[in-house]
């Protein structure tokens, strides 16, 4: 246990380098970050004293260690553009962000549970195929195209639901409803195919011809012989969601990370750009962790070949 915790320790360390290591070369390629802060006809002594404020006049290699360093800390300076702590702003919309991801997630878990045993058990039935034929027509509807649709319907014509922005909780049913689609449509499918290889296996086969009920076969045999690995993708889709946010939040107007994201893009924000990004390559990485400790404990296979 102590050896997987070090392992997973070290992961998010190499991560956090990792990131540092590529937001310092995409932003020292993207231009020089002291003239973005002066007037376009400052003086060079005007650009050179920025330069310094910024520790942007020191050796490369010197700039690269103190970056390093201040990430590690939490420590990404100023935002250009509101004046602010970046990582105060970073964990200010981080709240946002994950409000609209986590439902959502769980959600398309337990609809995709659903599903896919009812297809599983159905396999050549019209109903069971009709359900995996409708689940991947939504997997080909791209999300942003659906939240288009769904504020067209229910915002403007209807008028039961607000266009955009976060103000009350009526306004997340078109997120969390595109977002339980996205997962959902590709869980469900996973969820069947792994029963139906589950039904296969020798235990499971067994249970069935000592005549244990269908229902204990499935609950206490089958389901969780199929679980890891769609508990495995579920951390996978945690970043297929997040990474959605990126277009989802400016589009409805949402105050989340994904929004602050494309804003600091946009106005060349490097110090917001680093904590975003950051704390975003972390947070997936912190999650994967996570599912793949809890699939460890679910699945006694995996505990059985770590402690060989």
């Amino acid at each position: 246990m102590v050896s997987y915790l070090a392992r997973r320790l070290a992961l998010i360390a190499f991560v956090a380098v990792g990131v540092s290591t590529l937001l310092f070369v995409l932003v020292r390629l993207s231009g020089d970050p002291a003239a973005l802060l002066v007037p376009a006809d400052a003086s060079p002594e005007v650009v050179a004293a920025t330069q310094a404020r910024l520790g942007l006049d020191e050796p490369l290699a010197v700039q690269y260690l103190n970056t390093v360093a201040a990430n590690f800390t939490l420590d990404f300076g100023q935002s250009f553009m509101f004046g602010l702590p970046s990582a105060q702003m970073v964990f200010e919309r981080l709240g946002p962000s994950l409000w609209i991801v986590l439902p959502p997630l769980f959600i398309a878990l337990v609809g995709a549970l659903a599903i896919g045993v009812y297809a599983a058990l159905r396999p050549t039935r019209p109903s069971g195929r009709a359900l995996m034929v409708v689940t991947f027509l939504f997997d080909g509807v791209p999300y942003f195209w659906l939240a288009i649709l769904l504020v067209l319907v229910f915002a403007i014509n209807l008028q039961w639901l607000p266009a955009t922005g976060n103000a009350d909780f009526s306004a997340l049913v078109i997120p969390w409803t595109v977002l339980s689609i996205y997962g959902l449509a590709t869980l469900s499918r996973l969820v069947r195919g792994q029963l139906l290889d589950a039904f296969t296996e020798g235990h499971v086969t067994t249970a069935r011809s000592k005549g244990v009920s269908p229902a204990r076969v499935l609950l206490l045999h089958a389901l969780p012989s199929a679980l890891p690995p769609v508990l495995a993708w579920l951390g996978i889709q945690f970043s297929l969601m997040f990474s959605a946010l990126l277009i989802l939040e400016p589009l409805l107007n949402y105050n989340g990370l994904g929004a602050l994201l494309v804003e600091s893009v946009s106005n060349r924000d490097f110090p917001l750009i680093q904590a975003s990004v950051f704390s975003l390559a972390v947070l997936i990485t912190v999650m994967n962790i996570l599912m793949d400790g809890i699939v460890r404990t679910v699945d006694p296979r995996l505990r059985t070949k770590a402690a060989q």
